[in-house]
Order: structure tokens, then C-alpha cells, then sequence
């Protein structure tokens, strides 16, 4: 650490002692490359004042990563975790909770057909509830921003358990015109069974399962997506760290790139950047710089001003860059952790997960929110209604009632 890093790490200490108490300590940098903060101490039960949301936004555009461990969640509510989003941004219902024009959300086609509320006993909570009666349920919500995130589902009797492979590494929601600013997770259980050979929960499935990426990648960059962790941990890439590694006269280059980012094939799309500087810290970062992160779901990015084929070449080489091993951050989550990240500076992937678990020793379940737009330092937000209705799903805003809360 240098003597200027670890100066500002005391006076950001300070800071947080005087705003939060004196219980109140940080952890950082939890990677490699700079990235991570974690604060304990911090009870998210209490509303925030504005200079406590200062203080937290601040060490997002730092950091890129921010954990607020150790919520009680005795206490700790799921409208406690959506009125904290709100500081960070207008929550959005998540895909897998809708129905748009007729058809599962998540799925392509356009982002502003008519809306339906998927019921709550039609979404994965519901699963959730039935697989470990009265030893695991998931927390109350009917909040269409809560995406449940578990490996506990029904499954007949003789199913024999597996494991699935990762997903491919994206930033959240980045196909539509205004993408997602900040995503976060609040952890409810995580595996905690070690059986598998070299002491983690799974094997490693690298050279045994299938993946979700298109053919024609070389090897290295193959190599370097399917490393994942075999805990149930969140994978990371620091696209900061990454953008700051590079020289000069790249980096200038890099800047002045736009990327076509299309919802469904034979769209004319849009243009988007693909460095971004942080507007509080003003560090810069590759947004996604990839070609294809939702094979299947929505069309490949082209590099305005090159071929298909070119756009695929030049992404990957950047992918590549991204996904080395000194830009990545395998985040361990634990019961009661709150993870905030930013997906304008970080890549994200799910882990390799035990499916078909028949052992609670098994389950991972957490609830993710993701967030549109400006940070609020207070509440309620103020967002216009024209403007959440064209970029939030059904013009949603979080109700008094959970504000409230």
C-alpha cells in the first residue's frame, strides 16, 4: 500500500467513525487492483442522513465494490434493503419478475410492451419456500425489484444433484438505452458444505459442462471466462483497474470508441461509450467491452465503424485483457452482507452452482435490486414520471409504505 493510498484510508476511517460511530471500521482494498471496501458497523436498519449517503456513494466511485457486512436479518427487512437502494438510484422490477407482451421478460424482443406482474407464487421465492419447509424461507417481499437468487428448487425425489455451469460475464441490464447504474445483493444463506475434492463446495466443472458462449473464441479468453470460483461466490473484474493499466495513447484511443448496442437483431440500435468517467470520482472504466455477453438473448455489440467480424476480434482482445487474473475479485458472501456494485466499472458472473440439492448445507439464496439513474441523498426520490416511465419497466417507483418502513 502506498503511504498516500494508506492516508486516505485513515481519513476516510475518520470520516466513517464520525458518521456512523465508533463501532464503525473498513476493510480495504479487498482486491488485487484496488477494488472492494468492506464496512462494518454500519446498521442499515436506521434510516440514512445525507451526509452517511455521501460518504457510501463516495466509496462506490472509489472502490467500485462496497460491502456493508453484517445486517441482523432478525431486523433486517427486505423494504429496509429497498429503501437503502433508493439512495443509489430508481429500483427497477427486475425481468424475471414480468411478463412483457405476453412472454417472459427476460427474453428478446421490445422493452416497452405492455407490463404483467409476474404473481409472487409464480416466481422462484415461492420454490424457495417449498424445498426446505419451516428450516429455510425466504424473507417477505411482493416487491417487483426483488430477484430471489437461490439453487433451492423442487425437484423429484430420485433427481440426482449437479452442478451447473457459471454464466457468461455481462454488467446488468447494459442492452437498453439507459443502462443499470448499480446492482446489489443482500445474502440470506450461503453454502456452507466443503465435499467436493480439494475442500470447496463443487468440483471444478471447467473441461466437463457446457457453457453459454458462442463458438470461435481462442483458448486464452476461453480459459479465462470458465476460471470462476467453486464456492458460491460472485465473480468480479475491476474494468477500472484494467482501463488504468493500459498506456497513454491507448487509453485516448479507447475513449473515442462507440459501441452499437442493438435489444434485438435488425434493430438500428444505438450508440453508446465504451470508457465512462465515474461522474464523482472521475476515474474511467470500460462499460461491458464485450461482444456477446447474452448469447441467445440479445444480439452481439458492433464497434461503430467495423465489421461484425472486426467488432468480435477487437471486443475479445479487450475481454481478454479484462479477465486477466490481476483484475479479478472473487467476492465470499456471507448471511447479512449487503454487496453493492457498479456495473459501469466492473464486470460480474455467477458462479458454478450445486443444483438438484437434497442437504440445506447446500442452498445459497440470496436478493438482488438494481438501480437506474441519479443517486438520491434523501427520500423520497424525486425522479419525473415521464422519465421513469420510459426507462423503468411499468414507470415503477417504490411505494411510501416501504420508505416508510
Amino acid at each position: 500500500m502506498s503511504k498516500n493510498h494508506g492516508t486516505k484510508n485513515q481519513r476516510s476511517d475518520q470520516a466513517l467513525k464520525a458518521l456512523f460511530g465508533t463501532d464503525a471500521h473498513s476493510e480495504s482494498p479487498l482486491a488485487h487492483s484496488g477494488a472492494g471496501v468492506r464496512f462494518t458497523g454500519i446498521d442499515l436498519c436506521r434510516p440514512l442522513t445525507e451526509d452517511q449517503v455521501d460518504f457510501l456513494l463516495d466509496a462506490l466511485s472509489r472502490f467500485r465494490i462496497v460491502c456493508i457486512a453484517g445486517q441482523d436479518l432478525a431486523r433486517f427487512s427486505l423494504a429496509h434493503f429497498e429503501r437503502f437502494a433508493n439512495h443509489w438510484g430508481a429500483p427497477i422490477p427486475h425481468p424475471s419478475n414480468l411478463m412483457r407482451g405476453g412472454k417472459p421478460a427476460q427474453q428478446d424482443g421490445p422493452t416497452d410492451g405492455p407490463i404483467e406482474l409476474i404473481p409472487r407464487d409464480k416466481r422462484a421465492a415461492a420454490a424457495v419456500d417449498q424445498v426446505f419447509p419451516g428450516r429455510l424461507q425466504c424473507m417477505p417481499h411482493d416487491s417487483p425489484t426483488v430477484l430471489v437468487v437461490s439453487n433451492a428448487k423442487q425437484m423429484p425425489d430420485d433427481a440426482e444433484p449437479q452442478v451447473t455451469a457459471g454464466g457468461a460475464w455481462h454488467t446488468d441490464i447494459e442492452y437498453e438505452p439507459l443502462p443499470i447504474y448499480v446492482s446489489m445483493f443482500l445474502v440470506h444463506r450461503v453454502p456452507v458444505s466443503r465435499d467436493a475434492p480439494g475442500g470447496t463446495w463443487i468440483p471444478d466443472p471447467r473441461h466437463d459442462l457446457p457453457h453459454p458462449y458462442d463458438q470461435g473464441a481462442d483458448d486464452e479468453l476461453m480459459q479465462l471466462r470458465l476460471r470462476l470460483p467453486l464456492n458460491g461466490d460472485t465473480a468480479f473484474a475491476d474494468t477500472a483497474a484494467a482501463f488504468a493499466a493500459l498506456p497513454a495513447a491507448e487509453q485516448a484511443a479507447l475513449e473515442r470508441v462507440q459501441l452499437r448496442r442493438r435489444l434485438n437483431e435488425g434493430d438500428e440500435g444505438w450508440l453508446a461509450p465504451l470508457v465512462r468517467a465515474n461522474p464523482r470520482s472521475n476515474v474511467k472504466s470500460f462499460h461491458s467491452p464485450i461482444w456477446a455477453s447474452r448469447p441467445g438473448v440479445r444480439p452481439p455489440v458492433e464497434v461503430d465503424g467495423m465489421t461484425m467480424a472486426q467488432s468480435r476480434a477487437f471486443l475479445d482482445r479487450l475481454e481478454t485483457h479484462v479477465l486477466q487474473p490481476r483484475f479479478r475479485y472473487d467476492h465470499a458472501h456471507t448471511p447479512g452482507d449487503v454487496t453493492i456494485w457498479d456495473n459501469f466499472m466492473t464486470l460480474h458472473n455467477a458462479p458454478p452452482i450445486k443444483s438438484n440439492i437434497k442437504s440445506i448445507d447446500d442452498a445459497r439464496l440470496l436478493y438482488r435490486l438494481s438501480c437506474k439513474g441519479e443517486p438520491a441523498l434523501s427520500l423520497p426520490r424525486r425522479d419525473d414520471p415521464e422519465w421513469l416511465a420510459a426507462h423503468v419497466a411499468g414507470g415503477y417507483s417504490t411505494p411510501p409504505r416501504i420508505l416508510d418502513v
